[in-house]
């Protein structure tokens, strides 16, 4: 491992002093002190330099989002543009940027296939994010909103790049988030959608399937009328964060009594009947 990571220091400094093209194999085995014997039993090639380098301030940034996370507050504004921006500045510094267009035109098959999987989930990553943040209402255009704002962030950053243009990123970022709410605006009033988006029919694991349960009983959790309502939903909430396996068959019990309270509130019944609609699904799939 620390002759690997001697090959991947040497060669970050070289892709951002030499240029990626402009470095041979032999300048970072001069430089990293290491054989080429060594290097091949790490590195087949350049490609997967870049795929390595990216890999880890791919693994820096999700952690420190995660932390945000840990730190902040899930239907915070904030939080999430300090995640977009941790992300941001992560790849300003390690150069990635310059590194992620080249991986884009690199023929080589792992490579490719890491930057197209990193590419989806960056998507569904802010598509779910936006949810947390503005609600289940966006859900349905959720990848619209996220599509739009990473592509126009992406095109943005290059336009500059090729141009030579003194736009500092981070404006460029700024200026997107800026917008980021009054595109939100026009996409609930439109009735058209480009990309339906469905977290639950994305990935249905039991992590995807509590992530929607906690957004739905955290939106409802800010009109509690009874105190009886208040601890059932606490303790569907703390099944779903602290359970694994969660227990499904026990929340169905909590979540059916809940429905029972709302039966007389259309608009929280509702609600309501999405939760129980998914907990009932996961209890009857593990009983099978």
């Amino acid at each position: 491992m620390a002759k690997e990571k001697q090959i991947v220091d040497a060669a970050k400094l070289l892709f951002q002093t030499k240029g990626f093209h402009y470095t041979s194999v032999q300048d970072i085995l001069k430089h990293s002190g290491v054989s080429k014997g060594t290097f091949y039993n790490h590195f087949s090639s350049k490609s997967q330099l870049i795929l390595s380098i990216i890999q880890e301030v791919d693994a820096k940034v999700e952690e420190q989002q995660k932390q945000l996370l840990i730190e902040g507050n899930i239907h915070s504004k904030q939080t999430l543009y300090s995640q977009l921006r941790v992300k941001h500045a992560l790849y300003s510094s390690e150069n990635i940027l310059d590194l992620y267009n080249i991986a884009l035109a690199e023929n080589d098959e792992k490579l490719s296939q890491y930057m197209q999987e990193n590419h989806y989930n960056e998507l569904n990553w802010l598509a779910k994010r936006l949810i947390d943040v503005y609600g289940m209402e966006i859900e349905a255009n959720a990848m619209d909103i996220a599509t739009h704002f990473t592509g126009g962030l992406g095109y943005q950053m290059r336009y500059s790049n090729q141009m030579n243009l003194n736009t500092n990123n981070s404006s460029i970022l700024d200026y997107n988030i800026l917008r980021l709410e009054k595109n939100i605006e026009i996409t609930k009033q439109a009735k058209q959608i480009l990309f339906p988006f469905n977290f639950g029919n994305w990935n249905e694991t039991e992590e995807s399937i509590a992530w929607k349960i906690r957004n739905l009983l955290d939106q409802i959790n800010h009109d509690i009328n009874t105190r009886e309502e208040k601890e059932l939903i606490d303790f569907i909430l703390e099944e779903c964060e602290q359970h694994t396996p969660i227990r499904w068959s026990v929340c169905e019990g909590a979540v059916r009594q809940l429905h029972t309270i709302a039966s007389s509130l259309p608009k929280k019944e509702q609600q309501y009947q999405e939760v129980v609609d998914l907990i009932v699904s996961q209890a009857r799939k593990n009983n099978r």
